[in-house]
Protein backbone atom coordinates (compact mmCIF):
# COMPACT_ATOMS: atom_id res chain seq x y z
CA UNK A 1 0.00 0.00 0.00
CA UNK A 2 1.11 3.48 -1.22
CA UNK A 3 1.54 6.10 1.17
CA UNK A 4 -1.37 8.00 -0.91
CA UNK A 5 -3.92 4.85 -0.17
CA UNK A 6 -2.56 5.51 3.93
CA UNK A 7 -4.14 8.56 3.55
CA UNK A 8 -6.55 7.96 2.23
CA UNK A 9 -7.81 5.15 4.37
CA UNK A 10 -7.20 7.00 7.36
CA UNK A 11 -8.88 10.22 6.11
CA UNK A 12 -12.22 7.57 5.62
CA UNK A 13 -11.83 5.94 9.30
CA UNK A 14 -11.44 9.26 10.95
CA UNK A 15 -14.40 10.45 9.27
CA UNK A 16 -16.64 7.40 9.54
CA UNK A 17 -15.54 7.20 13.53
CA UNK A 18 -17.04 11.22 13.70
CA UNK A 19 -19.85 9.95 12.13
CA UNK A 20 -20.83 7.52 14.92
CA UNK A 21 -19.84 9.35 17.95
CA UNK A 22 -22.20 12.47 16.28
CA UNK A 23 -25.03 9.68 15.80
CA UNK A 24 -24.87 8.57 19.46
CA UNK A 25 -25.73 12.05 21.09
CA UNK A 26 -29.09 11.40 20.62
CA UNK A 27 -31.49 10.48 23.64
CA UNK A 28 -34.91 9.49 23.27
CA UNK A 29 -37.83 9.70 26.03
CA UNK A 30 -40.56 7.20 25.75
CA UNK A 31 -43.19 6.93 28.46
CA UNK A 32 -42.44 3.10 29.23
CA UNK A 33 -39.45 0.77 29.40
CA UNK A 34 -40.76 -0.48 26.28
CA UNK A 35 -38.66 1.92 24.41
CA UNK A 36 -41.85 1.37 21.10
CA UNK A 37 -39.91 3.94 17.95
CA UNK A 38 -43.67 4.38 17.89
CA UNK A 39 -44.22 5.68 21.45
CA UNK A 40 -41.56 8.37 20.83
CA UNK A 41 -42.68 11.20 22.98
CA UNK A 42 -39.07 13.54 22.33
CA UNK A 43 -36.12 13.18 20.94
CA UNK A 44 -32.82 15.38 20.98
CA UNK A 45 -30.43 15.13 18.47
CA UNK A 46 -27.53 18.13 17.82
CA UNK A 47 -28.35 20.40 20.57
CA UNK A 48 -32.83 20.26 19.15
CA UNK A 49 -35.06 18.81 21.68
CA UNK A 50 -37.92 17.73 19.33
CA UNK A 51 -41.34 16.15 19.40
CA UNK A 52 -41.85 12.76 18.05
CA UNK A 53 -39.15 10.68 16.43
CA UNK A 54 -37.89 12.00 13.45
CA UNK A 55 -36.48 15.37 12.10
CA UNK A 56 -40.16 16.50 11.41
CA UNK A 57 -41.24 17.06 14.62
CA UNK A 58 -41.62 20.82 16.64
CA UNK A 59 -38.22 22.09 17.88
CA UNK A 60 -39.35 22.87 21.24
CA UNK A 61 -36.15 23.79 22.68
CA UNK A 62 -32.46 24.46 21.33
CA UNK A 63 -29.79 23.99 24.22
CA UNK A 64 -26.15 24.91 23.65
CA UNK A 65 -23.94 23.85 26.65
CA UNK A 66 -25.05 25.75 29.67
CA UNK A 67 -27.67 27.33 27.90
CA UNK A 68 -31.86 26.68 27.19
CA UNK A 69 -33.32 28.48 24.06
CA UNK A 70 -36.80 28.56 23.63
CA UNK A 71 -37.57 27.37 19.77
CA UNK A 72 -35.25 26.92 16.80
CA UNK A 73 -33.52 29.91 17.84
CA UNK A 74 -29.95 30.37 19.94
CA UNK A 75 -31.18 34.09 19.90
CA UNK A 76 -30.36 36.17 23.46
CA UNK A 77 -33.93 37.11 23.08
CA UNK A 78 -34.56 33.86 23.04
CA UNK A 79 -32.75 32.27 25.85
CA UNK A 80 -34.94 31.35 28.51
CA UNK A 81 -32.74 29.08 30.34
CA UNK A 82 -28.91 29.14 31.78
CA UNK A 83 -27.32 25.75 33.77
CA UNK A 84 -24.94 26.21 35.60
CA UNK A 85 -23.53 24.31 38.47
CA UNK A 86 -26.20 22.11 38.00
CA UNK A 87 -28.47 24.69 38.46
CA UNK A 88 -31.56 25.73 36.52
CA UNK A 89 -31.28 29.39 36.44
CA UNK A 90 -34.31 31.58 34.83
CA UNK A 91 -32.89 33.89 32.12
CA UNK A 92 -29.19 35.09 32.37
CA UNK A 93 -29.24 35.72 35.95
CA UNK A 94 -26.44 35.75 38.75
CA UNK A 95 -28.79 35.88 41.71
CA UNK A 96 -29.10 32.79 43.77
CA UNK A 97 -33.22 33.64 43.64
CA UNK A 98 -33.38 32.81 40.26
CA UNK A 99 -32.32 29.24 40.86
CA UNK A 100 -35.56 27.04 39.67
CA UNK A 101 -34.04 23.48 40.05
CA UNK A 102 -30.79 21.81 41.37
CA UNK A 103 -29.39 18.82 39.67
CA UNK A 104 -27.54 16.78 42.30
CA UNK A 105 -25.86 13.35 40.67
CA UNK A 106 -29.41 11.69 40.41
CA UNK A 107 -31.36 13.47 42.04
CA UNK A 108 -33.45 16.84 41.16
CA UNK A 109 -34.34 19.14 44.10
CA UNK A 110 -36.95 22.64 43.79
CA UNK A 111 -34.70 26.06 44.18
CA UNK A 112 -31.19 26.16 45.67
CA UNK A 113 -31.85 23.28 48.10
CA UNK A 114 -30.65 19.57 48.57
CA UNK A 115 -32.61 19.21 51.18
CA UNK A 116 -34.71 15.47 50.75
CA UNK A 117 -37.91 17.41 51.35
CA UNK A 118 -36.97 19.56 48.30
CA UNK A 119 -36.28 16.32 46.13
CA UNK A 120 -39.05 16.32 43.07
CA UNK A 121 -37.25 13.83 41.04
CA UNK A 122 -34.95 10.88 40.70
CA UNK A 123 -33.25 9.58 37.84
CA UNK A 124 -32.04 6.19 37.65
CA UNK A 125 -30.05 3.57 35.83
CA UNK A 126 -31.88 0.85 34.70
CA UNK A 127 -30.65 -2.53 36.28
CA UNK A 128 -30.76 -4.27 32.84
CA UNK A 129 -30.26 -1.80 30.22
CA UNK A 130 -27.21 0.66 31.08
CA UNK A 131 -27.86 2.82 28.38
CA UNK A 132 -31.66 3.80 30.11
CA UNK A 133 -32.78 5.83 33.10
CA UNK A 134 -35.90 6.19 34.48
CA UNK A 135 -37.46 9.41 35.78
CA UNK A 136 -38.97 8.84 38.75
CA UNK A 137 -41.15 10.85 41.33
CA UNK A 138 -39.29 11.93 44.63
CA UNK A 139 -37.23 9.35 45.84
CA UNK A 140 -39.01 6.44 44.81
CA UNK A 141 -37.53 3.81 42.05
CA UNK A 142 -40.87 1.63 41.80
CA UNK A 143 -42.25 1.22 38.34
CA UNK A 144 -45.45 2.50 39.52
CA UNK A 145 -43.57 6.09 40.50
CA UNK A 146 -41.87 6.03 37.27
CA UNK A 147 -42.27 9.09 34.91
CA UNK A 148 -41.05 8.23 31.40
CA UNK A 149 -37.30 6.13 30.15
CA UNK A 150 -34.79 8.07 28.43
CA UNK A 151 -32.79 6.23 25.99
CA UNK A 152 -29.23 7.30 26.54
CA UNK A 153 -27.71 9.57 28.90
CA UNK A 154 -29.21 13.21 28.43
CA UNK A 155 -26.56 15.63 29.52
CA UNK A 156 -28.14 18.59 32.17
CA UNK A 157 -29.58 20.89 29.67
CA UNK A 158 -31.08 18.26 27.65
CA UNK A 159 -32.50 16.54 30.90
CA UNK A 160 -34.19 20.19 32.21
CA UNK A 161 -35.67 20.67 28.65
CA UNK A 162 -37.62 17.39 28.53
CA UNK A 163 -39.12 17.84 31.84
CA UNK A 164 -40.06 21.93 30.46
CA UNK A 165 -41.12 20.23 26.87
CA UNK A 166 -42.91 17.24 29.42
CA UNK A 167 -44.63 19.79 31.43
CA UNK A 168 -42.82 18.09 34.84
CA UNK A 169 -40.87 21.75 35.64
Amino acid sequence: MNIGHRIGFALICTVLACASLRAQDRVNVYPDNRMLWSDMMLHAEQGLIREGQGWRGTVLWTTRPGELFEGYSTSSFDLKFTVRDGHLIQGDSNFSDAILYTLDGKNLYIGDSTFPLDLVYTLQQDAFDPSSFGLYKEDSISVFDRICVFEGAPSPEVLFGFLLALGLL
